[in-house]
């Protein structure tokens, strides 16, 4: 976006000439339109939401009706201040969060906002205000109050929030009149903790019934899929991607199902009797199959027996939800088992976390596509959390041979997404969501991963994939800035 000041680059960032030949070759097709954010002109960022009037200015939306899909990281804000920046001011909000914000603002009269989420942090400290997340508490006390819309989160309850935190939270969404329910060890387990002590909520998904860009009185559902949880930490700390997708009914079918299956199993550390029973709402809807149809319970968890739901004819998009059964093996890799390196040979990865029991199989993968051709190259992180690559997988990529298609980043990333096209152009497969390479992303936990292919989709929403994928690829390149050997 544009800024009224030169931007900081980051300390040390090599911006080389192939940084700018790299975004060339990825922008080599021609994108469709991106989407415009009302930008604030006297800082010219993405402009707040405020609640000093009930005017249409006190909740800026988008200028435009976006596209099939949409796409951008919290790179602009990194570049406006820098990363971990010692002289951004704490009170000042960055403008990821300000985007969120802007979604919201676009729920039509009378809508419904299904809200999944790992964590939100509700209030902060002096030296460290959450005002990143305060501008969507903003929105959202907005549009609940001028237009009526419902709103409502399913957390996780677990360790990763404290009980004065979960408090503070209630108390913060009862200010502006959202619903809360919180999972235990998981929504979608009944084992106790001991059983499955890494079961988690990761979800990062916020679903809206309809919306007013398109300015008809058609149904225009809106889906926002992020790998960052509402926190300051997250939109300032990390590299993190969010995608909206538009106008897909059936992919908000799905995320609204998967909500309300979540949901039955809150309040508990197992479930609760109806989580425990199965008692999921509706067999149908909108001839969708919903959670009562396709949950099966194994090994106490409610898996979900669709490895893929197809949505919209046209969109070339599914989705795939966790938990998966144990006949799944990797979402990941099933996707790299079927590619054609002499088709797509060029494979860009960026990802969080790659954990030691799903590292042989994956590295046995980049091994065979390697062998076979592929220009495959991943960017693990190794900086920003206690749960990023360890010192074991960072041996078995070595012991492999694969240290230059395996490093780590110079920066934290929290990113999930994969790249899987031709080395020419843009016209290929995208994976974006929440889960990490690990097994409770697959097998315990709460999880997304939407797959979008411009191949298999209509001429416009191609048009709208090859974009997206050029904004990914343009993200990767900028991460690989200053890459490394992983330690």
């Amino acid at each position: 976006m544009p800024s009224a000041t030169p931007r900081k680059r980051w300390t040390h960032r090599i911006l080389a000439v192939f940084g700018a030949v790299s975004l060339v070759a990825a922008l080599a097709t021609t994108p469709a339109a991106a989407i415009d954010w009302t930008i604030n002109p006297d800082t010219q960022e993405a402009a707040a939401a405020t609640n000093a009037s009930a005017d249409a200015s006190s909740c800026p939306t988008l200028t435009t009706v976006p596209g099939g899909v949409e796409a951008w990281f919290n790179t602009d804000d990194m570049e406006y201040r820098g990363l971990g920046d010692t002289n951004n001011a704490p009170s000042a909000t960055w403008s990821f969060a300000h985007k969120v914000a802007q979604i919201i603002c676009g729920a039509k009269q009378g809508a419904n906002i299904y809200v999944g989420m790992y964590f939100i942090r509700a209030i902060g400290t002096a030296e460290r205000p959450e005002t990143d997340t305060d501008v969507i508490w903003n929105a959202m006390k907005y549009v609940i109050a001028n237009r009526g819309v419902k709103i409502g989160f399913v957390m996780d309850g677990g360790g990763i929030t404290s009980s004065s935190s979960k408090a503070q939270i209630k108390k913060k969404l009862a200010e502006i009149g959202a619903g809360i329910y919180w999972c235990y060890n998981g929504c979608l387990n009944t084992n106790t903790a001991k059983k499955f002590p890494y079961a988690i909520n990761h979800e990062k998904f916020l679903a809206i019934s309809d919306t007013i860009w398109a300015g008809d009185s058609a149904q225009h559902p809106a889906v926002y899929s992020s790998s960052g949880n509402f926190a300051r930490s997250q939109v300032r700390n990390y590299w993190q991607e969010a995608t909206l997708v538009y106008d897909d009914v059936r992919l908000y079918n799905f995320t609204v199902d998967r909500y309300n299956a979540m949901k039955v199993c809150t309040g508990s550390s197992t479930g609760g009797s109806n989580c425990k029973s199965g008692k999921f709402p509706g067999a149908k809807q909108s001839g969708i199959v919903t959670a009562a149809g396709s949950l099966k319970k194994l090994r106490g968890i409610w898996t979900d027996s669709y490895f893929r739901r197809y949505t919209d004819a046209g969109r070339g998009t599914t989705i795939s939800f966790s938990p998966q059964p144990e006949t799944v093996l990797d979402y990941y890799v099933e996707q790299f088992n079927d590619v054609d390196c002499t088709v797509d040979n060029k494979i860009r990865v960026a990802m969080y976390r790659l954990t030691d029991t799903r590292a042989v199989r994956f590295i046995d993968t980049v091994k065979t596509l390697k062998r076979q051709g592929c220009d495959v190259r991943i960017l693990l992180s190794q900086t920003g959390g206690a749960q990023t690559i360890s010192k074991q997988v960072s041996k078995q990529i070595k012991a492999a041979g694969l240290t230059e298609q395996i490093n780590c980043t110079r920066i934290p990333i929290h990113t999930k997404m994969i790249l899987i096209g031709p080395a020419t152009n843009n016209n290929g497969r995208i994976l974006f969501g929440t889960a990490n390479m690990s097994t409770s992303a697959i097998r315990y936990s709460e999880e997304h991963v939407i797959t979008m292919d411009s191949r298999r989709a209509d001429d416009a929403m191609a048009a709208d994939i090859r974009q997206v994928y050029g904004v990914y690829q343009a993200g990767w390149n900028e991460l690989n800035q200053g890459s490394r050997t992983c330690k």
